[in-house]
């Protein structure tokens, strides 16, 4: 109230205004901070994340940034459209429902060209592609956008018993028959901390492939935004390399992860993270692929596009 109050006897006065004092040539450039929601716990799928923070590559480049861990259905894009966070992680296809649904939200670099999402079958089950399914038993979210994808594309409607996941493996692990949805980022490497190999089907492989990890912002993304973004791409290029400060980071944030299972996710999820395409990169015919596909599911409706969900930013 006391500088509501100065700003008004100011603003009243007759006298002489005064002018902002330019700041000197040589003063430090002002710092930004950044409130970063994850759509999940601290894991390294958002390694370079915390490579920026750890490494401070991400302050040398004038951010201060604020990592907010997420969980199950973290509601990430909700949290930027009400300036609740500054950045956020989402997927793809989320985005887009979301955009539906009217959150302004847009997509600009992605650390995960590949979707992480897949299927996770016993070695002895010898499936090697997911048209070698014709019939058994699959785990996975009920009405999920990937469930509805794969039983419309190889009509396993009738043919497939369907299972609701706890997201567990210990059902996985006590059934030899069973085969499971998982992402590379988890799963996989938790049934090999118990001594048993898997196979894991990519969902990418069966035409489902929205980007991953993506980090978006409000729309139109803030000023200060190309320079997050080549920081991102420096910390995560960084965290690809050599993983070592930002895991041992991860490891104190989230205890289930022993150092064991840190290194096994990081080594398994490179290749989703470069893709075909290379780190953070996009284009228009993924996008478009992913609306199409989106669309025969029934999650967008007919006529929709990907325009202005996503940018790439200088």
């Amino acid at each position: 109230m006391i500088a509501l109050a100065l700003l008004s006897l100011f603003a009243c006065s007759s006298g002489p205004t005064l002018a902002p004092t330019a700041p000197p040539a040589d003063a430090p450039p002002a710092v930004q901070h950044v409130k970063l929601a994850l759509n999940w716990v601290p894991e390294p799928e958002f390694g370079g994340f915390y490579q920026g923070v750890v490494s401070g590559s991400y302050a040398k480049a004038g951010f201060d940034v604020e990592i907010m861990p997420g969980g199950p259905g973290a509601p990430t894009l909700e949290l930027l459209a009400s300036g609740q966070a500054d950045a956020a992680i989402s997927a793809a296809d989320d985005l887009l429902l979301k955009r539906s649904k009217g959150v302004t939200a847009i997509g600009v670099w992605p650390a995960f060209q590949l979707s992480p999402m897949g299927l996770m079958a016993h070695t002895e089950q010898g499936l090697t592609s997911f048209a070698d399914i014709h019939g058994g038993k699959l785990a996975l979210e009920v009405g999920g956008p990937l469930q509805r994808f794969l039983w419309k594309k190889y009509a396993w409607e009738g043919k497939v018993e369907m299972i609701p996941t706890t997201g567990s493996i210990a059902t996985w692990l006590n059934d030899p028959t069973l085969a499971q949805q998982a992402y590379i980022t988890a799963e996989p490497c938790a049934v090999k901390a118990k001594g048993v190999d898997s196979v894991f089907l990519k969902a990418s492989d069966a035409g489902w492939n929205p980007y991953g990890t993506l980090l978006a912002f409000s729309d139109p993304p803030p000023a200060w935004a190309p320079a997050f973004v080549k920081a991102t791409e420096e910390a995560w290029t960084a965290y690809l390399a050599d993983p070592t400060a930002a895991n041992a980071a991860i490891g104190k944030l989230n205890d289930q992860l022993t150092p064991e299972t840190l290194a096994c996710v990081t080594e398994a999820q490179k290749p989703f993270a470069t893709g075909t395409d290379g780190l953070g990169k996009m284009t228009q015919a993924r996008w478009d692929e992913l609306v199409g596909a989106m669309i025969s599911i029934d999650l967008l409706p007919a006529g929709s596009t990907a325009q202005g969900a996503w940018k790439t930013l200088p």
